[in-house]
């Protein structure tokens, strides 16, 4: 019987991790991801692609589009749009050191006549969304936005403006994603 050491144990234990990486090409390593469950697409809503775009140290990614709704209803209210409301679902992450205030009214809605619309004030409120909202450092948070556009009007695009990174003295510039 060969006798093994207890120094030569632990060095061949020691160095086992470092000589697998997973599932990642040779000599990388694997950055593990959380494992959400799935959830429901909301009442009509086009699941979007998951792309998502940064403006200073917030991320942006749309999740849910919802166009053509004729009318709001709400625990208090109910409103009609002069056009159509839109309901966008949107996941905004910090990636900055510090607290960032994220400002609904700034995030825009482009149609396909080229037209920015802002988040609408009335349907914001009947459905008790934030005007704004501060997002902690490493924090992801989901909300909507609604928009009153033309009728017959399509959904192009949104044009998202992050806040400015520690140090900066103006907002990023916006970052453009299509809706589709």
């Amino acid at each position: 019987m060969r006798r093994i050491s207890a120094a030569a144990v632990v060095i061949t234990a020691w160095g086992l991790p470092a000589c697998s990486t997973g599932t990642g090409p040779p000599g990388t390593t694997v950055t593990p991801t959380y494992r959400l469950p799935p959830r429901p697409v909301r009442d009509g809503e086009t699941p979007l692609s998951g792309k998502t775009v940064r403006s200073g140290d917030l991320a942006f990614t749309p999740i849910g589009l919802r166009a053509g709704i004729p009318e709001l209803v709400g625990s208090h209210a109910d409103v009609r749009p002069r056009g159509q409301y839109v309901r966008i679902r949107l996941i905004a992450e910090n990636g900055g050191r510090t607290t960032q205030t994220l400002d609904s009214g700034k995030q825009l809605l482009i149609t396909t006549d080229g037209g920015a619309h802002r988040p609408d004030r009335d349907a914001m409120l009947v459905k008790r969304q934030p005007g704004s909202i501060d997002v902690g450092a490493a924090v992801r948070i989901e909300l909507d936005l609604w928009y009153d556009i033309p009728l017959g009007e399509k959904t192009r695009a949104l044009r998202l403006v992050g806040t400015p990174s520690v140090g900066a003295v103006s907002d990023p510039p916006g970052a453009d994603i299509a809706l589709s």
